[in-house]
């Protein structure tokens, strides 16, 4: 009987996860970053030329097959976190976040698609929980 309750104790733990036991977060993976890549949403002038020194461009890839829906926050210098739309990825897809005057830092939050147990969290929700972290 002991070897019978290891045995299945061990295929229970070797078992692949199900989707409602997987974490969507690991699915969604740093692809690359850059600084100072033209970006036509950041408008800084230097003078009379646009300047592109402080922005900061993340892009990021489900790596995963399944479909997700995906919530992105970037800091910019002044502590405040530039958000982006919810954005359905497919397997395999990536998208890109950006900030003008860039940290470094971005978070994330993802889930299954039409997943209605997992709340994305607001814009503004986003702004009170983390401003300056």
């Amino acid at each position: 009987m002991r070897y019978f309750l290891m045995t299945m104790l061990a295929v229970w733990c070797l078992a692949p996860a199900q989707a409602q036991d997987q974490s969507y977060a690991d699915c969604l993976v740093k692809a690359s970053s850059s600084w100072g890549k033209p970006c036509e949403s950041c408008e800084d002038y230097k003078g009379y030329k646009r300047d592109y020194s402080g922005v900061y461009q993340v892009d990021l890839k489900n790596v995963c097959g399944e479909m997700m829906e995906v919530k992105v926050a970037v800091q910019e210098a002044n502590g405040t976190w530039r958000t982006f739309p919810v954005k359905a990825l497919e397997g395999g897809a990536s998208m890109t976040a950006f900030a003008c005057h860039g940290t470094g830092k971005y978070m994330y939050w993802a889930r299954r698609v039409n997943d209605t147990e997992v709340i994305l969290p607001s814009d503004g929700e986003i702004a009170s929980a983390y401003h300056g972290k």
